[in-house]
């Protein structure tokens, strides 16, 4: 592996950390209480300028409800996936009963203009 292939540990870790903690619905501050330290400390772990102990590490697995395999861009395991899924359906229901709408408005006002029921 030459130097343009490695992989940068620190930020990897901290990109995750970010996107678990999103994930989460926390902020910086909110996590960074949890994990009793500063707000400071855990940006600049966020950002890969610093890297996280092995007891921090264990401690964020812990509050985000993650393995350290997904902090390190391992899979993003089964509660993950299924609130992804969750997204994703609600969002799906969303643009159908949206679109259900729109028909049903076009339906109206075409029955309107014929003067005959709209069917519901």
């Amino acid at each position: 592996m030459n130097e343009e292939e490695l992989v940068d540990i620190p930020l990897l870790l901290g990109q995750n950390i970010r996107k678990f903690r999103k994930m989460a619905g926390l902020t910086q501050s909110q996590l960074s209480e949890k994990l009793e330290i500063t707000q400071k400390h855990l940006s600049v772990i966020e950002t890969g300028a610093q890297f996280a102990s092995a007891s921090l590490i264990s401690r964020l697995c812990k509050e985000l409800d993650v393995t350290p395999g997904m902090l390190f861009g391992g899979d993003i395991g089964s509660r993950h996936l299924a609130i992804l899924q969750s997204m994703i359906h609600n969002l799906m229901n969303s643009k159908i009963e949206n679109l259900y709408q729109r028909l049903h408005a076009e339906i109206q006002e075409l029955s309107l203009n014929k003067n005959t029921p709209c069917p519901k």
